[in-house]
């Protein structure tokens, strides 16, 4: 059962959703709200962070007072290819990095509409090289993403192998948005639950992501590609949320593709409830994906050794 406080926010965040079914705000108005909304979501304590400029966007690397300096965390926020930020995201991932004692590379990606696919894409496999050059070794990088930055890091490994760079040791997707042909069930089923994802923005951002471009591509919709092959892969999603199906139908392709899978749910939890430290089931939540890290990255290390 849903705690307390989940239910608080949630009953908050869907009233003032409501406005959004009789008028569709303009994207730069919901980037400065997610922006505004965020601003007492600060690093953890003994978590720093730097600037990073690459040729195209913008970085920052989250470092904890503690590491261990043969792992790396590239981390992909969420916001429908559309909004969303270092900034939104610095304190989810700075728990996540603090949790595995690991620097973590969280990039501002380009985003739609000015900058459609495959721009975030590109971005997001100019990091990985980019970690690969500082002389990380692959095995030893963890790709995470929520939301679009979940369908990110599954686009990113697509990529990756078409282009024969190794694959990283493991993934991490919370609530991952997979599919922007909105086929699943759980779209329509989930919607008067989980307002906070609007159904109809979303298939106004996809289109705007996309830009023409078959949303069935492996590459925009990576629910639809080859998964053989992939790194092994922890997914996390509430049976309520809109996306949750999406999440479903992935965790089983991996499984009958003999991809190493952790697929852990939630009941009546909103989309993005990772977001919010405040509630005891995220903390539950990022809890397990630092678990889940560190049993990973373990075995990668025991097996170099051996």
């Amino acid at each position: 059962m849903a705690s307390f406080k989940h239910n608080m926010l949630k009953g908050v965040l869907n009233m003032l959703s409501l406005p959004m079914y009789w008028k569709l705000p303009p994207v730069n108005h919901l980037r400065s709200i997610l922006e505004t909304s965020t601003m007492a979501a600060t690093l953890p304590w003994g978590v720093n962070f730097e600037k990073l400029e690459f040729d195209l966007f913008s970085a920052e690397w989250l470092m904890p007072n503690e590491v261990k300096n043969e792992r790396v965390l590239l981390y992909l926020h969420g916001g429908g290819y559309v909004i969303g930020s270092p900034h939104t995201h610095r304190a989810l991932a700075g728990k996540i990095a603090k949790g595995i004692l690991a620097n973590c590379l969280l990039i501002d990606y380009r985003k739609a509409p000015e900058n459609p696919y495959p721009a975030a894409l590109d971005d997001s496999c100019e990091a990985y090289k980019y970690l690969l050059d500082q002389g990380y070794q692959p095995e030893h990088i963890i790709v995470a993403g929520d939301s679009a930055g979940g369908g990110l890091a599954v686009a990113l490994q697509y990529e990756l192998r078409d282009f024969h760079i190794p694959l990283p040791g493991c993934t991490v997707l919370l609530s991952p948005y997979l599919d922007l042909t909105g086929t699943g069930a759980s779209v329509e089923e989930n919607a008067k639950n989980d307002r906070f994802l609007d159904v109809f923005e979303m298939r106004r951002w996809a289109e705007m992501y996309a830009d023409g471009h078959d949303f069935s591509d492996p590459m925009i919709s990576p629910l639809f590609g080859d998964v053989s092959g992939l790194a092994p892969t922890l997914i996390q999603a509430s049976e309520s949320e809109v996306l949750y199906d999406d999440s479903v139908r992935f965790a089983r392709k991996l499984e009958e593709a003999g991809v190493d899978v952790v697929f852990q749910t939630w009941k009546g939890l909103i989309h993005w409830w990772h977001m919010f430290g405040g509630m005891p089931e995220a903390k539950e939540a990022i809890d397990k994906v630092i678990d889940f890290i560190n049993i990973m990255h373990a075995d990668k290390v025991s097996g170099s050794k051996a």
